[in-house]
């Protein structure tokens, strides 16, 4: 029998699990836990949670470069967008109600402007729009700041260049319809599950619309240069 033929060789091939580490900021000590490697940062709280008894919603993940931003990884996003792809990982948990140790880096950085493509999709996004989100960063740091759109049920932003000229829309996935910073009244209430479009999980509707990018090829359908990025501007709504 082949190597290919080993059905136990085949199965162990692959594995969609990730064990990864988080450390309490406070104490230092790492705890490995098991997840997908699909999983969201909600997701992940979920998986804490039954190891330290933590509500998930009491609980601040932090990882990589946004740790000096101060900013804590967003639930809708999964561990792809943060950039963790394989195990042996570390994110930083802090709890709720305690002073953070990120302060100093938040009243730093808080009202800092910035724009980054999401390093999951980097790689696959084309040359042009790369070149573009360079130019709506330069803007951002000449205080040229986001405009917001009228239409839509979501919040949806003109991105400029440093010429005021409108380059490219943003549109935040937490601020989708029924997501948590909707800023035109669509939200959803407790106990709910509320969808604009069946199916279309608030905070998602982003990704689709990058894979349907992605997957027109030779642009038969026209669809437009689309891609994921992580912007930041005091202009962006905030509910609560």
């Amino acid at each position: 029998m082949t190597k290919s033929d080993n059905p136990e060789l085949k199965a162990s091939s692959y594995s969609p699990d990730l064990k990864i580490f988080f450390r309490d900021v406070r104490h230092g000590k790492k705890k490995q836990i098991t997840v997908r490697s699909w999983s969201t940062i909600k997701d992940v709280k979920v998986v804490i949670q039954q190891k330290i008894h933590v509500p998930a919603q009491s609980q601040k993940l932090y990882f990589g470069p946004l740790l000096t931003s101060g900013k804590e990884l967003p639930n809708h996003r999964t561990l792809h967008d943060a950039g963790i792809y394989r195990s042996g990982e570390t994110l930083l948990l802090d709890i709720k109600g305690r002073s953070s140790p990120f302060s100093a880096f938040s009243a730093r950085s808080g009202m800092h402007s910035d724009i980054a493509i999401s390093s999951s999709v980097v790689d696959a996004t084309p040359r042009l729009l790369r070149s573009l989100v360079q130019e709506a960063r330069r803007a951002l740091a000449l205080n040229l700041k986001p405009e917001f759109v009228l239409d839509g049920s979501g919040g949806t932003y003109f991105l400029h260049n440093p010429r005021k000229a409108k380059i490219a829309v943003f549109k935040p996935a937490d601020e989708e319809p029924y997501a948590e910073n909707n800023p035109r009244g669509y939200l959803r209430q407790p106990g709910q599950d509320m969808f604009l479009r069946e199916g279309v999980v608030p905070g998602e509707a982003c990704i689709r619309e990058v894979a349907a990018f992605m997957l027109d090829h030779g642009g038969f359908s026209g669809v437009p240069m689309t891609t994921l990025v992580e912007c930041r501007h005091p202009s962006f709504n905030t509910n609560g």
